[in-house]
């Protein structure tokens, strides 16, 4: 399973392990400040190594961030539970969950952020409550995403070759959109369901919808043989 939704430079790897559950709609504080300005918040960026690597083991992940990280049980794909490691496990503005490939949890494969996680940003400085237009910019062009309402609600599929497409570190970036905090109007049959929608269509870019979910994450050990860098 690839629990990060690979774009197209991974050919979208596995969709059938990428949703936990749905994070939420908030629009995050800080949203639209410089990336000098969020580091002067000590806020961190999520990469490809930070703030962990996908050699690490849930015990050296343990052993790195004493007294502030644990082994717990969170929402797995499709109504499952999957064991993890949550960093700044009491602190919502700091929350980073670690799933891995292995029952043993030596192989990483998903490092995310959720809707409360504001003390992070991603590349392009993308965030949580990061509007559908400025990903499209920090990507340098426009996207696909999946419908709302179902499973998979939200992700983007495929970055079209944009900046987005590839990150530094070899990990892939994932995000999902919800509509923005306080919409409460039916969404239209053109951006729901089982359908992949570019973003410059009229109705999600007259929705505008947020940033809910980020991740970065890695293919299986068995994926990642077969399909060498």
């Amino acid at each position: 399973m690839f629990k990060t939704i690979a774009v197209s430079g991974l050919a979208l790897l596995a969709l059938t392990a990428c949703s936990k559950k749905d994070e939420g709609q908030s629009q995050g504080a800080g949203y639209g400040a410089s990336t000098e300005a969020v580091a002067d918040k000590g806020v961190q960026a999520l990469s490809c190594g930070v703030p962990v690597t996908k050699d690490m083991t849930a015990d050296m992940i343990l052993k790195a961030f004493p007294g502030n990280a644990k082994k717990e049980a969170v929402p797995g794909p499709e109504g499952s539970t999957e064991n993890a490691v949550v960093i700044y496990p009491d602190d919502p503005a700091r929350k980073v969950i670690v799933t891995f490939w292995d029952a043993a949890q030596t192989k990483v494969a998903d490092v995310s952020i959720g809707d409360e996680a504001v003390q992070w940003y991603g590349p392009g400085n993308i965030r949580v409550g990061s509007k559908l237009k400025d990903v499209e910019t920090a990507n340098g062009g426009p996207l696909t995403m999946y419908g709302f309402e179902w499973d998979y609600g939200g992700y983007a599929s495929d970055f079209q070759g944009g900046k987005l497409n590839t990150l530094d570190g070899g990990c892939v970036l994932s995000l999902r959109f919800s509509p923005p905090k306080g919409h409460n109007e039916a969404l239209t049959s053109d951006i729901v369901g089982d359908q992949q929608i570019p973003s410059t269509n009229a109705n999600l870019q007259a929705l505008q919808p947020v940033v809910s979910r980020l991740s970065v994450g890695w293919p299986s050990p068995e994926a990642a043989t077969a399909n060498p860098q």
